[in-house]
């Protein structure tokens, strides 16, 4: 497994003076420069969890978990689209083979975008498929997308169609990059780069084989990664994210710190003891973070791959590791944000970017606080979702 998972971390290492050229753009166009995923592309990073019987690589979970934390360190919105890239390449699984080959044809580096978990428009049913329309929020890396995936509501007789719950079924349909529509709404305090722009489509035909439920839909592939809940790994992904960009502000303190001294004091950063310890405990808290995920990454791909349910014990635990990944990643960089003074303010500084980046990954929904909350809740033998 090390010499598989070296081939993908040195691919991803070797875009680190691409991804530098174009950082700054990035932020200024508020999506991913295209020389950037154009190089992601040609190293094939964007086929990484493609199912193999589609020309996926399909790689095993920790191997794309520690991709998109190197990405992050680099640049943390390139590191969030390659995430992106990554969680809704899994989403093919859920439409028939037939469909799904037909669609990517001979390129498996082919771009699947948009969202199942945030918003709702409508489908109507027709002859042969339903007429979509509706507007989606936070659809990361919209620029580079092929297709993308839109939830809806199915409405029948003027209401939405009803579940075994008793509650609005949700169904994901895809539609190609022809017909949505981008809208400008991405002007954000951080991860700027990402393109998480609204998109939109108006009365898109789209066939009845494009469809699947949001929520445990069938999977017509074999494989651990499309065979269980996808927030018992999409989670893993996100909380990556956080890690590489703390990572990366750290190091850039550390190197600040060899130079920096106050104007009321010629001792520089490094020198002082303060400052040693703050860095130590900041080390601390990402370094412990980051083994909990990689403990929990590991033991749930060892039932995964075992062909076994991940049991509700162990997505408590997957919850608690992605929110304490990304909480331990957020306060570390706010550690040595405090501890860089002046310079770590302006916008021509990394500290000051991550500082904004790392912040912005705490509000995704499923590495957030309330995995904390789900997770205490199934310790103390609540009844949970763990959603």
């Amino acid at each position: 497994m090390a010499t598989y998972q070296s081939k993908w971390l040195e691919k991803a290492r070797a875009l680190e003076p691409i991804v530098q050229q174009h950082r700054d753009e990035g932020e200024e166009q508020r999506h991913l420069p295209d020389p950037t995923w154009q190089a992601m592309r040609a190293a094939h990073l964007l086929r990484m969890w493609v199912p193999s019987a589609l020309g996926g690589a399909e790689v095993e979970l920790e191997t794309m978990v520690r991709v998109v934390e190197e990405l992050s360190r680099q640049d943390g919105s390139v590191g969030w689209n390659m995430m992106i890239a990554g969680n809704t390449s899994i989403l093919w699984a859920f439409i028939s083979h037939e469909t799904a080959a037909g669609i990517i044809g001979d390129d498996p580096d082919t771009v699947l975008a948009g969202t199942i978990l945030a918003g709702a428009g409508k489908a109507l049913p027709v002859e042969d498929g339903y007429r979509v329309s509706g507007r989606w929020p936070f659809a990361s890396g919209c620029h580079q997308a092929d297709w993308m995936v839109a939830s809806c509501h199915i409405i029948e007789d003027g209401a939405p169609r009803l579940g075994a719950n008793g509650t609005p079924e949700v169904h994901a349909f895809v539609v190609p990059k022809s017909d949505f529509e981008i809208l400008d709404t991405w002007h954000t305090a951080g991860l700027r780069g990402t393109g998480s722009h609204d998109f939109q489509v108006t009365d898109v035909f789209v066939p009845a084989d494009r469809f699947f439920k949001s929520w445990a839909p069938t999977a017509y592939q074999p494989g651990p990664l499309y065979n269980t809940m996808i927030t018992n790994v999409w989670g893993f992904n996100v909380s990556a994210v956080a890690l590489g960009i703390a990572r990366d502000a750290l190091d850039s303190f550390a190197k600040l710190a060899q130079t920096k001294a106050s104007s009321r004091n010629t001792v520089v950063l490094a020198d002082r003891e303060t400052v040693q310890t703050k860095l130590g405990e900041a080390e601390a808290l990402l370094r412990s973070g980051r083994a909990f995920l990689y403990e929990a990454c590991r033991d749930t791909w060892e039932l995964l791959s075992a062909g076994r349910p991940v049991p509700i014990e162990q997505a408590a635990v997957n919850r608690l590791a992605y929110a304490n990944a990304t909480q331990n990643a957020v306060d570390a960089t706010d550690m040595v944000f405090t501890l860089a003074g002046s310079a770590s303010i302006y916008a021509t500084s990394r500290i000051e970017r991550c500082f904004r980046d790392v912040h912005m990954v705490t509000q995704h929904g499923v590495v957030g606080p309330a995995g904390f909350t789900l997770a205490g809740r199934c310790f103390l033998g609540l009844d949970t979702s763990l959603r």
